[in-house]
């Protein structure tokens, strides 16, 4: 491959596996999104009787046997995290119909983008340790944020690439961009692509109780709390969650037959610099390195301003931080703001670091696929500092061709965008065939810690992608 095919080396998505609050796997996540239902709630995983914060997403009824084969026994030692990326990662795989067994293992990657990683497992550790009673010896694994990715490259025999990137609530959005670039590069063709998260952890509510970063109003009406851009936000509701995202080059996927979700046209981030201090209560207003992310995201992507027409917004319900999203929307795209619509999905599953990214990237794919837009819900009340921002209230059926996703990084040091648009599709050509008509493959030698449950050997409910 020479350098002028490497650059013009396109990357499309073939898979998704969202696993959420309000639902796991494309369909249920998709049809709870539209409806506009929430998975808020009180907190259940963890002691938050001393926090001014006692609401979060969780995932309910969680059940790593239902993705893999012996997941129950995997799940006695394996920090939550870890089980949802797992769990998202067959999603995905299942939902892409690769045949395993066909990829080239060492050509496949794997990139695990996390926020917090496997915190819980460090804090329980310090508690054995303060009760003078043994730590397990799987701690000095898990307790590192590459563990995840290790686990998932080994339950799924997959030997090329394999990385880690902690970027705070950027990191899955961050793991997309840099797996983008190992394929544009030829040194991979596929790269499965994860973002997770459990936050709903004591330590974390604890810290960022005393930033002041957390709504507090509404632990008596949590399906309220998170008001993305509204008068009334007070704060992020903490969450949990994964989604995994399968990256192919093109002519790879081309070459398989394979449903395409859409291209992962241009990623771009963006660092503030100039001597920045951490203040969550009281940030900085300086759009510029926001604008810089959007602006550079377009700009990869080989778009215009005026050809964008949908931004899934970082949207946490942060007093400060949606302020400042809001203001470099309108001055990334000046005119042409009204006839762009805006929407979170963080209204409906909380901040969750990189799972929250992850699973807004899957929102876009779904977007351009299932021709529609999840609304916003709880912005009942605009609030007049985010200036006219056309935030979506109610679902729209709209088919956007070109989507960019936004994420802010803790304290507005680093801003992320990404930009999905339509694959090209031609009638009976590549884009349009239609999944569950392949069933997924591998064999018990080459993988035998992945033999998924009967649900996942059956084909796919077959769906047709909808056409422009």
């Amino acid at each position: 491959m020479n350098d002028a095919q490497r650059s013009a080396r396109r990357v499309v998505v073939t898979g998704i596996g969202p696993v959420s609050a309000i639902g796991s796997g494309r369909n249920e996540f998709w049809d709870a999104l539209m409806a506009g239902r929430n998975g808020f709630g009180p907190v259940t995983l963890c002691d938050v009787s001393d926090s001014p914060s006692k609401i979060g997403a969780e995932v309910k009824a969680f059940d790593l046997e239902r993705y893999l084969d012996r997941g129950g026994q995997l799940a006695r030692f394996t920090p939550r995290p870890t089980q949802f990326a797992l769990a998202a990662a067959v999603l995905a795989l299942h939902d892409s119909e690769l045949d395993v067994d066909a990829c080239d293992p060492e050509r496949f990657g794997i990139h695990v983008g996390t926020s917090v990683g496997n915190f819980q497992a460090v804090m329980d550790s310090c508690s054995l340790r303060a009760k003078g009673l043994p730590v397990p010896p799987h701690t000095a694994f898990h307790g590192i944020h590459h563990s995840i990715a290790c686990v998932v490259s080994s339950t799924l025999n997959i030997r090329g690439p394999i990385h880690t990137t902690s970027s705070g609530c950027n990191s899955g959005l961050d793991a997309l961009g840099q797996s983008l670039r190992l394929i544009q590069s030829g040194a991979v063709d596929r790269m499965l692509v994860i973002g997770t998260d459990c936050e709903l952890v004591p330590e974390v509510f604890a810290a960022l109780n005393a930033s002041e970063s957390l709504a507090t109003r509404w632990n008596d009406d949590p399906a309220r709390a998170s008001r993305p851009f509204d008068r009334g936000r007070d704060g992020n509701v903490l969450g949990e969650g994964a989604a995994a995202l399968l990256l192919e080059a093109e002519d790879v996927a081309r070459a398989r037959k394979a449903r395409t979700y859409a291209r992962l046209a241009g990623y771009h981030v963006a660092s503030a610099g100039y001597n920045r201090q951490y203040k969550h209560k009281d940030a900085d207003v300086d759009l510029r390195p926001c604008v810089r992310a959007l602006r550079g995201a377009i700009v990869d992507a080989d778009w215009q301003v005026e050809d964008v027409d949908l931004v899934n917004a970082n949207g946490s319900s942060s007093v400060a931080y949606d302020r400042i999203e809001a203001l470099a929307l309108g001055e990334t795209f000046g005119e042409c703001l009204p006839d762009v619509p805006v929407h979170s999905i963080k209204s409906m599953l909380g901040q969750h670091g990189a799972g929250s990214s992850a699973l807004q990237a899957v929102t876009a794919c779904l977007a351009i696929r299932r021709r529609g837009i999840p609304p916003t819900i709880n912005h009942d009340d605009p609030d007049p500092a985010c200036g006219a921002l056309p935030v979506v209230t109610e679902a729209l059926a709209h088919a956007p061709q070109r989507v960019l996703v936004h994420a802010i990084g803790l304290g507005g040091f680093y801003y992320s965008a990404a930009a999905f648009e339509a694959p090209m599709v031609r009638p009976g050509a590549f884009g349009e065939a239609m999944s569950g008509t392949m069933r997924v493959s591998w064999s018990v030698a080459a993988h035998p810690r992945y033999k998924p449950s009967e649900l996942f050997q059956k084909p796919l409910v077959p769906w047709r992608p909808a056409q422009g």
